[in-house]
């Protein structure tokens, strides 16, 4: 027969026990990590749990997580890409679990596609050397001698934008069409596109005196 204070010891020592063993075992680990476009690792983005920072990536874009839960337990973080990139609306679930391997840890991915896109327009203007390209009402690029030109552009997705070949000037007058413009739809990624125009060149009108008539004679 088991004593009552002996009874209380032993119930004691199996309660530290089991504390111990909770408090040994090993946080869950976890990856989250973060990509601006494919296969490519974004820096400094922020894991945020109930408004706190608790990770930030690092130069391969991932964040260490290390946390402590019952296995199925469910956690819900935020995101926060750096300013040149889009945040993802909705938060992040994790759900803790216990990988075979213990050198593999459970992975999120997260993207952050950029707020701009560059665009590259190639401009050739046959028989237009010499002429502003104008975006906005400013000159981005100016044809060469060949009526060649390269305009880089930094604009939101979806974005629509305009070039115009600007023949304002005294020396393009006489070139057909007049201001000739291209219009340009940005997409979900760098791009380049082609501004191909062709100038005609209007002859020159040739413009006489006053009609001709007999000469009088005078004596």
């Amino acid at each position: 027969m088991v004593r009552p204070a002996l009874l209380a010891l032993l119930l004691a020592v199996g309660a530290s026990t089991t504390a111990c063993k909770e408090q040994a075992a090993p946080p869950f680990e976890v990856l989250i990590k973060f990509s601006s476009a494919k296969d490519k690792p974004l820096k400094n983005a922020l894991v945020l749990h109930e408004g706190k920072k608790i990770g930030v990536s690092g130069d391969d874009g991932a964040a260490l997580l290390r946390l402590r839960g019952a296995e199925g337990e469910t956690f819900l973080f935020s995101v926060q890409c750096p300013a040149e990139f889009e945040s993802p609306k909705a938060p992040v679930t994790v759900v803790l679990r216990r990988v075979i391997d213990s050198a593999r840890r459970s992975e999120y991915f997260v993207s952050c596609p950029p707020l701009t896109r560059t665009v590259v327009v190639a401009v050739r203007a046959e028989n237009g050397p010499n002429l502003p390209v104008i975006h906005l009402g400013r000159e981005v690029a100016r044809t060469d001698e060949s009526g060649a030109a390269h305009v880089m552009l930094q604009l939101r997705p979806n974005e629509s934008f305009e070039l115009r070949l600007d023949t304002n000037d005294k020396s393009a007058e006489r070139l057909r069409p007049q201001n000739p413009v291209a219009t340009f739809v940005v997409k979900q990624q760098d791009d380049i596109f082609a501004f191909d125009q062709k100038f005609s060149l209007e002859k020159k009108r040739i413009r006489y005196g006053g009609p001709v008539g007999p000469t009088k004679l005078t004596h």
